[in-house]
């Protein structure tokens, strides 16, 4: 019942959304689906811990409390070594403020004055946002403005020239799986990567693969396994948002450390800098119970959920009505797809289609360009695999979201002149990987796909590196970044 005096609109409209029953998560790990899926012995640690008792851990502990959050030696250390060791790591840091965070604290612990990082064309906002205070590169680049991807050959000649020449890179950074479900190949690339440069550090983002590790098909893919059976001269960090794929609470997030002990104590102060100095108790909890969690059912619930995703694909393929959806999964020498990821084509009214999922059907799927993402994970169940053909077979049927009055996709704001540079990151978000960033020169396929993502109802977001984020107008004299031109270090003719 509305109260009138209870003036809370963000924890009215949610109570009022939570009474539309069980989510539909095709997204992320649902923590509901956690408490479903886990064995009744760890449903009793979650529900115990993260439920009824939930108010008496999420508390300000410290020192002798629990223990140091910054320098732990009791409970929280050994939480961490066992991670460490269930990851292949040679120390884990738990973090509580999501990977964004993590992956600061990462290029932090590498930075330098004078560093110079070569950054994945594809990095999310957060690693180009940590890199800013160096000299940031971008890979060379393959693929379309919209869907682009690492030239893994060309970055190892650009690695491997840089080297020869003396001045080899201080920091690599790579992403390695993406919103898309698109995954770098690790096996592949890691090695060849490496071997270019080994002096220089690498810090690999898999924010969307962290239960891979505990999964034996998947296992030696992983960039903690390549890169320990590396001959490393130089550091290598990983990042994995727990949450995403394991049983762990938002925002929480795994940081690795492959290295020295000095290598291990610069991403210990780097994390006393960074992250926040009120850690939540409930979230470290779960990383604990996440890892617990997976050595024990990971391999199981891995083999489940394939067999879900495969009944998925038939249904739809099946299915007159939504066969025709269905996205064929490509890989190439150096991308795969995730294996529990299914994309399907649904146009440039994606957004609108998502929203219309979850409105209508309490259905949570994202989106990437004109594609569904379809993430399975072991929190789906086959109820919500019926949920989502339901929606799916009424949107083939035509009876989808209604045709809402078409969005400007003209200038908006600001947009670089087709032939000049760009002064500024361009990015829409979702997903948050940049059309453009500063220096950058700026195409017909850049306005194109620009106009595109306004017509999806993205949020495009202008912002000049190393100063605040803003709407930019034509006029202002913004200096340019210290981002530098892919084509300041395209091979020599």
């Amino acid at each position: 019942m509305h109260n009138r005096n209870f003036d809370a609109p963000l924890a009215m409209h949610l109570a009022q959304f939570t009474r539309n029953g069980r989510c539909h998560n095709f997204h992320a790990v649902p923590w509901p689906a956690v408490l479903d899926a886990a064995s009744s012995e760890f449903a009793q640690h979650y529900r115990a811990l993260l439920g009824a008792d939930l108010s008496r851990i999420d508390a300000s502990w410290s020192g002798n409390a629990v223990d140091s959050f910054f320098t732990p030696h009791g409970p929280l250390a050994d939480a961490q070594r066992k991670t460490a060791a269930a990851f292949g790591a040679d120390a884990t840091f738990f973090g509580t403020s999501g990977t964004t965070t993590s992956n600061q604290i990462a290029l932090e612990s590498l930075r330098f004055p004078g560093a110079e990082v070569l950054i994945d064309c594809t990095a999310h906002q957060s690693l180009l946002f940590a890199a800013e205070a160096m000299t940031v590169v971008p890979t060379p680049r393959a693929g379309s403005v919209e869907n682009p991807y690492v030239d893994v050959e060309a970055t190892a000649r650009l690695l491997a020239r840089r080297a020869a020449e003396g001045r080899p890179f201080d920091i690599l950074v790579l992403s390695a799986t993406g919103y898309d479900g698109r995954k770098l190949r690790l096996d592949r690339a890691l090695p060849l990567l490496v071997a270019s440069s080994p002096t220089t550090a690498v810090v690999v983002d898999e924010a969307w693969s962290a239960m891979h590790a505990f999964i034996p098909t998947l296992a030696d893919k992983t960039a903690l396994a390549v890169a320990s059976g590396l001959p490393l001269r130089a550091p290598v960090l990983v990042t994995h948002s727990a949450h995403k794929t394991m049983a762990a609470l938002r925002q929480g997030s795994y940081l690795h450390v492959l290295g020295s002990a000095s290598d291990i104590e610069r991403v210990r102060l780097a994390r006393y800098r960074i992250h926040t100095t009120s850690p939540s108790w409930p979230i470290l909890t779960s990383l604990d119970l996440a890892r617990a969690h997976a050595e024990q059912f990971g391999a199981t619930e891995f083999s489940r959920t394939v067999t879900l995703k495969t009944k998925l694909e038939s249904m739809l393929r099946n299915e007159p009505l939504t066969a025709e959806m269905v996205v064929s999964s490509t890989g190439d020498a150096y991308y795969d797809v995730d294996p529990l990821v299914l994309r399907l084509h649904v146009g440039s009214r994606s957004r609108d289609i998502r929203d219309w999922l979850l409105r209508e059907h309490h259905v949570l799927v994202t989106i990437a360009g004109d594609q569904l993402v379809v993430r399975l994970h072991f929190g789906v169940t086959d109820h919500d695999l019926k949920a989502l053909m339901k929606g799916l077979s009424l949107l083939g049927s035509g009876l989808g979201p209604q045709n809402n009055a078409a969005r400007p996709n003209g200038l908006q704001d600001f947009e670089p002149a087709i032939g000049s540079h760009s002064r500024e990151y361009i990015i829409p978000y979702p997903p948050g990987v940049p059309l453009a960033r500063p220096g950058e020169l700026w195409t017909e396929r850049h306005a194109m796909a620009l106009a595109r993502e306004r017509a999806r109802g993205a949020e495009i977001y202008c912002l000049a590196a190393g100063d605040g984020t803003r709407r930019a107008t034509s006029s202002d004299n913004v200096v340019l970044s210290p981002v530098v031109s892919p084509a300041a270090e395209d091979e020599p003719a």
